[in-house]
């Protein structure tokens, strides 16, 4: 969950604290100002007295509730190792926006009753205005006090295991496009009558999978879990949480949150995929390329003999030394393989800060693909008896971008995929750094995707280098559909789904979702989703031509890797340097 600017969050803090106790006495103040309070003056002090009996205890509950939650937030980040400014700040203002837009509809339309009656000197209408707003600062008041004291048994519970709320995914670690499943324990989790217990995060955008849950007061003697579907599951180290716990009172008025413990941690590994490699580049090297399949000359095969025995091939009988020594002799050959050099797989994750688009939808299934790819080749090279080395800069589970290196030769493939799943762009480490931790005279293989030219020197000491890259715009897949099939959907009937959305209520009556301001939001999230993948495949299909063309200039062995469903193909386009004429 992606931390607001601090301003922002001190903006929030004090819009809502003015608005909530400051407005009720501004709203009066102007009211006896402009209009005529003759009538009701009598009374202002018994007023201003019962007013400030409904709003103070709020504000102080208010107060104290805020200090304890943020606090118990702090430690908990603190453990985490997320604790900023930033963080506190947005910590206070979440735990202070507790008015829903229900809420505040509630306290406009009573301030303005007020107006109306003591403009039209309407007492019917008065006392209404009055009523309301008792009504609104008692429910306010009613959940501060209940929220605050709800916090304790919340910190106490979480690590206990006798109450409290624990969150996991099943399985914790899948592959690519697997079904994985978010469950939510509640152990007799203290929800008070008159009141609902929601549980929201946003999760991840890659996704694609909002958490949304809601108990009554049913869950306090009782154990109930919550479980949703994950809609996708991309590769990556997807880190869910702290989710959103509320009090909802039965009104809509308020939501008090809780302290936000709820995490989990999903860990997507990359698929491995057949790779065909296709005409390599002609090489001058008398040692073979490094990604073509190594030929055995008749002159490399040596042999042994034993004594024949029932069951050997008697194509392998050597007739002229079974004529020696009397007894029928097989061939059991002894294949010395031609060797090539330590093949180093280098994934090339650096995306320089500033030179992407902020809202670049997509660059996720890039490196997805990129990475896949990374993991093929080294099965497949593998697989041909190379050597391999698997070199990345990948998050180290603590949030750090550290160069891990990973030897090929005898290791668990499942090693190799655990890190390809902790791959991330990143704009600490460009290639040059990543190889120099090597040393000289390595021969590398850098898989890269790039936007931009690389570096004009990426090794030391001048070793060769092969670049293996992948078109981004290919990366990207297929073309996005039009806007209003985005909106719709795909498939037959989307017109007419388009026009029914129209008039029809997105989702069912009496739900938030229906509000206008609602549906106009997720309007303007879809199209600023949308144009951001679009503008994404612009920069890819122009700038991906441009690297391909400055690869080719370099000088070095170029191959490009063309993406399909069920296999990749390694296509080879230049030899460079070590070029035949």
């Amino acid at each position: 969950m992606r931390t607001p600017h601090p301003l922002w969050s001190a903006g929030g803090i004090a819009a809502n604290g003015c608005g909530l106790f400051l407005l009720p006495f501004i709203v009066g103040g102007a009211a006896s100002l402009f209009l005529e309070t003759s009538e009701v003056e009598e009374t202002g002090g018994v007023l201003l007295l019962l007013a400030l009996l409904f709003v103070l205890p709020p504000l102080a509950l208010q107060a104290v509730g805020v200090v304890v939650k943020v606090g118990r937030e702090r430690v908990f980040l603190k453990k985490a190792g997320r604790l900023t400014f930033a963080d506190t700040l947005a910590s206070a203002h979440r735990h202070l926006r507790v008015v829903t837009p229900r809420g505040w509809a509630a306290l406009v339309t009573g301030l303005t009753f007020v107006l109306l009656s003591l403009g039209f000197k309407w007492a019917s209408l008065g006392m209404l205005a009055v009523l309301s707003l008792l009504l609104f600062y008692g429910v306010l008041g009613a959940a501060s006090f209940l929220s605050t004291f709800q916090v304790r048994t919340f910190q106490r519970g979480l690590g206990r295991g006798r109450a409290g709320i624990r969150r996991e995914l099943s399985p914790a670690v899948v592959l690519a496009g697997e079904e994985a499943e978010e469950r939510l324990h509640l152990m007799r989790v203290p929800v008070p009558a008159g009141f609902t217990l929601l549980i929201e995060d946003e999760n991840p955008p890659e996704l694609e999978t909002e958490s949304r849950y809601a108990v009554g007061a049913g869950t306090r003697k009782k154990e109930v879990t919550l479980s949703g579907r994950l809609r996708k599951t991309p590769r990556g180290l997807h880190r869910l949480g702290p989710a959103r716990i509320w009090f909802q009172d039965a009104l809509g008025f308020t939501r008090m949150s809780v302290a936000s413990l709820a995490t989990a941690e999903l860990k997507v590994l990359p698929r491995f995929r057949p790779l065909d490699i296709l005409s390599p580049p002609r090489s001058r090297l008398e040692a073979p390329d490094v990604l073509t399949r190594p030929h055995r000359f008749a002159n490399e095969d040596h042999f042994r003999f034993k004594e024949y025995m029932a069951g050997d091939d008697t194509r392998r009988i050597h007739w002229r030394l079974s004529i020696r020594t009397g007894q029928l002799q097989v061939r059991q050959p002894e294949t010395r393989e031609a060797t090539t050099r330590q093949v180093v797989l280098v994934l090339d994750s650096y995306l320089p800060k500033g030179r992407m688009l902020e809202d670049a939808v997509g660059m996720g299934r890039i490196l997805d693909s990129l990475v896949e790819c990374w993991i093929s080749l080294a099965s497949e090279l593998t697989e041909r008896g190379d050597r391999v080395t698997l070199v990345a800069a990948v998050d180290n589970g603590r949030g750090i971008t550290v160069v891990e290196r990973l030897a090929g030769d005898g290791s668990d493939p499942r090693r190799w995929q655990d890190t390809g799943a902790r791959v991330r762009w990143q704009g600490e480490m460009d290639l040059p750094r990543v190889v120099g931790t090597l040393g000289s005279g390595v021969h590398a293989v850098a898989v890269t995707a790039r936007f931009f030219p690389p570096p004009p020197d990426a090794l030391q000491g001048g070793a060769d280098l092969t670049w293996v890259h992948l078109p981004p715009e290919v990366a990207l897949g297929p073309p996005e559909p039009p806007f209003w099939q985005v909106l719709v959907g795909p498939g037959p009937g989307a017109p007419l789904r388009l026009l029914l959305g129209l008039v029809r209520l997105p989702a069912p009556a009496g739900s938030e979702e229906n509000g206008l301001s609602k549906q106009l939001n997720n309007f303007w999230r879809a199209w600023r989703g949308w144009s951001a993948r679009a503008r994404l495949r612009s920069l890819a299909r122009r700038e991906g031509q441009r690297t391909r063309s400055a690869l080719e200039q370099r000088g070095d062995t170029l191959y490009v890797i063309e993406p399909g469903a069920h296999g990749h193909t390694l296509r080879g386009l230049s030899a460079g340097k070590a070029g035949a004429p």
